[in-house]
């Protein structure tokens, strides 16, 4: 019985990290949107919420991204 109980607590853990990874993508882009629509309000002229400002912030988060490695020696 303490196996079962085991192989559940990790397949709970595994379900909730998918998830949490799914809604970060998810949600990411949109709160991006939002931060700069309330940094540059006049700039960039209230930029709508739609799937294709969500996906060209994917794209762009992408293009961006950082790759940091570090060193010793």
């Amino acid at each position: 019985m303490p196996l079962i109980k085991e192989f559940m607590k990790t397949i709970f853990t595994m379900v909730g990290v998918i998830g949490l990874v799914v809604l970060v993508v998810a949600i990411g882009p949109l709160l991006t949107l939002w931060a700069f629509n309330q940094l540059f309000p006049g700039v960039l002229g209230q930029d709508p919420y739609t799937f294709y400002n969500w996906f060209a912030v994917i794209v762009l988060g992408a293009f961006f991204r950082a790759n940091v490695s570090i060193k010793k020696g």
